[in-house]
């Protein structure tokens, strides 16, 4: 067994060290992602394996994610795992099994010690924690609410409390086919929640709440996920205004009738100016032959925020 996690008062069992061992040397390069350097090509091997090891010691997922399905085959057959299903699933099964071999039995697995990652486009992803308000659910991932009907508010909400409230009454209000105008979402859960368009640089509910629609899809394995960038604002707009109090609304994108899933409600703070740093980019928005460019969020600015976690627990 191979022991490579130290600290300063004794040595641990560290599982990628242990599954490291199982790979040979042409796996390791893969693993490695290195071929092309002369020095590495000359290495002995265990100093090959040591590398590999130090790089990712302190996740067992980012180790998953680099190896292979030939890779994964072996150390489920070497660990008598099922080797049956989609990369992601023997990925998963065999963090399970390192998670379980370095804290001696299961017991801390789902705790803050033990985070379980979820599979996301059949990589191993850790959820962010919640960071913002979200309506309760006792079922995970969070499933599509029964048909409900379209609210009809009569007033511009008064306080933030009343615009949470009218957001929980759009949850599985059926949004329709999607046309050609991407806007067209945005602007009728914004008058769904009583808001009318300001078609300003500031929030869209009273200069202090903007309101964004985020498209959402179901992962092979189950498990939501954002399914494109959302547009923050127009280039010449500073897209921290827009950030600084946010309403996402979660809609189910791709074919079908668009149920609203759910909505999170996020404030900005010192972590979230670190992922919008992070995340926020400019590209062209509009029609093809546009010269217009926009802000948009990458979509695992949401991996990281605590919106997927609304989602999927």
């Amino acid at each position: 067994m191979y022991l490579a996690l130290r600290d300063d008062k004794s040595t641990k069992m560290n599982a990628v060290g242990d599954f490291a061992e199982q790979l040979e040397r042409s796996r390791i390069f893969v693993a490695l992602g290195e071929k092309s350097r002369r020095e590495l090509l000359e290495a002995d091997t265990e100093v090959l394996r040591n590398r590999l090891v130090r790089r990712h010691r302190h996740s067992l997922a980012a180790f998953l994610n680099r190896v292979q399905r030939s890779d994964l085959n072996l150390l489920c057959a070497k660990y008598k795992e099922n080797a049956k299903g989609t990369v992601g699933e023997l990925r998963a099964r065999l963090w399970i099994r390192g998670a379980c071999m370095e804290a001696g039995g299961d017991k801390h697995l789902g705790s803050g010690y033990q985070p379980i990652p979820i599979v996301l486009g059949s990589r191993l992803v850790y959820q962010g924690p919640l960071h913002g308000l979200c309506p309760p659910c006792s079922e995970w991932p969070r499933p599509v609410p029964q048909v409900a009907v379209e609210p009809r508010p009569s007033r511009d909400p008064e306080s933030l409390e009343e615009l949470l409230a009218n957001a929980d009454s759009l949850l599985g209000v059926r949004m329709g086919a999607k046309g050609r105008d991407k806007g067209m979402f945005g602007t009728r859960i914004e008058a769904l929640l009583g808001i009318e368009e300001r078609g300003l640089a500031e929030a869209d509910w009273r200069g202090e709440v903007e309101i964004k629609t985020v498209p959402v899809i179901r992962d092979r394995a189950g498990w939501w996920r954002v399914k494109e960038d959302p547009a923050i604002s127009m280039e010449h707009v500073d897209p921290r205004i827009k950030l600084r109090k946010v309403l996402w609304v979660a809609r189910v994108g791709g074919s079908g009738d668009s149920p609203i899933l759910s909505w999170y409600f996020q404030e900005w703070d010192s972590k979230i100016a670190a992922l919008a740093t992070r995340f926020l980019h400019h590209r062209p928005k509009g029609p093809k032959s546009t010269s217009n460019k926009g802000w948009y969020l990458q979509k695992r600015f949401f991996l990281h925020s605590g919106f997927l976690t609304s989602l999927n627990g």
